[in-house]
């Protein structure tokens, strides 16, 4: 009964090697399965369900998946299509994970500023170098995947801006005439190129044997307050702690944690946040310190003086599941706007004032409101009530969050 066994077992392993059937060791997580010298293929459904119960650092890719296309942005115009204004600010504050679901088509948003984005991130990589962007060989397949998804979608979505030659790999900025060729897979860095293309930053998160998300890749180069060397490497954990992110262990560790395990293909989600800021400086707040030095925060900062040089930063953020390499991409598109522009905008100045009114002890830490409190909040209020007294009353404000 053993040589039978054996010889059963070598005949399978034999019909394996010559049908191109692969394994797990566990003879059963991957996409083709032998069914008596046939092989059949699963679908998505039954490979979501190996993922779903998965050894933790361990992915079973799924080659039926594919990223919708999306359709060409109507009317897309490189200068007049505006940023999308986006107010991500309630009466009230409260610490949340506060995501939504992401349409496909609306994954990578871009506008009439991807031309200033794209010669800041250039002049700043001229400056930096490698210090704005890396990707650690384990997440080197994660992040050209990313690259990969990215050349399909743009093209699409953005035909005015991009154009991919499937047939060379080769993917063109039209308007700077730029040319990537992405065969080169060896000299070149994916993270680079993706934040080439986008006015987003970019963090790929790659799940390790212990269940915890690191940042393994990425481009940072606009982000205003950290930089990549602060966070690279670091679990999603000790990212937000590390940066004293109020509540996280209270409100936020368990529930990002389990969403980030469990995320699925078709479960893309974007949220949004917000910051002020006292300088016009969209790449790195030089009011926290400089980017050079080791020890930046808003303790450093000197109190703001003059409202014309407070911004209102905010991000919208997306996150999707990638289906070959089951990592997460993280991208970070930042909106930067003079306070006293935003302002002229009905239903703001109440609600924006609100909100900052409403920070508990360690948000008010985290956010700096000591640095311009005693120049913005009285502003705001100021411009609140001319509004009220034209009307414009939070009785009749919409609800149209987070716009």
């Amino acid at each position: 009964m053993g040589i039978i066994t054996e010889n059963y077992l070598l005949f399978l392993a034999i019909i394996a090697v010559l049908g191109g059937v692969a394994f797990t060791k566990n003879g059963a997580s991957l996409p083709e399965v032998l069914n008596f010298g046939r092989t059949k293929k699963l679908t998505s459904e039954e490979i979501a369900r190996i993922n779903k119960n998965r050894k933790f650092g361990e992915w079973t890719p799924d080659p039926n998946f594919k990223t919708p296309i999306p359709p060409s942005y109507a009317n897309w115009d490189i200068e007049k299509t505006k940023p999308v204004p986006y107010r991500a600010f309630k009466h009230r504050y409260v610490v949340t994970m506060g995501i939504r679901s992401m349409d496909w088509d609306e994954w990578i948003q871009l506008d009439n500023e991807w031309l200033r984005y794209h010669e800041l991130k250039k002049a700043r990589v001229q400056e930096k170098g490698e210090a704005l962007y890396a990707t650690n060989p384990k997440a080197r397949a994660a992040m050209w995947e990313f690259v990969d998804e990215l050349k399909i979608y743009l093209s699409h979505r953005y035909p005015t801006l991009f154009t991919y030659y499937a047939e060379k790999d080769v993917m063109k900025i039209i308007p700077t005439g730029e040319v990537f060729h992405l065969s080169d897979r060896i000299s070149q860095d994916p993270a680079y190129i993706a934040a080439m293309w986008l006015q987003d930053d970019i963090a790929i998160m790659v799940e390790d044997e212990n269940g915890q998300y690191i940042l393994m890749a990425g481009a940072i180069m606009l982000a205003g307050f950290w930089r990549l060397k602060d966070k690279y490497m670091m679990p999603l954990s000790q990212i937000h702690t590390s940066g004293d992110v109020p509540k996280y262990n209270l409100n936020l560790k368990s529930g990002m944690e389990k969403f980030f395990v469990r995320m699925g293909l078709d479960k893309p989600v974007v949220r949004n946040n917000y910051f002020i800021q006292t300088d016009e400086n969209l790449p790195w707040s030089t009011s926290i310190g400089d980017e050079d030095t080791e020890q930046v925060g808003w303790y450093t900062a000197p109190a703001a003086s003059d409202i014309n040089r407070i911004y209102f930063r905010s991000e919208r953020q997306s996150l999707r599941r990638l289906p070959k390499s089951g990592a997460i991409a993280f991208t970070i598109r930042t909106y930067f706007l003079p306070v006293t522009e935003m302002v002229k905008e009905p239903f703001i100045p109440r609600r924006l004032f609100d909100a900052i009114s409403s920070w508990e002890p360690d948000v008010q830490e985290y956010r700096g409101l000591a640095t311009f409190k005693d120049i913005l909040l009285p502003y705001l209020e100021q411009k609140a009530k001319e509004q009220e007294d034209a009307g414009i009353t939070v009785e009749n404000e919409p609800q149209v969050f987070p716009f």
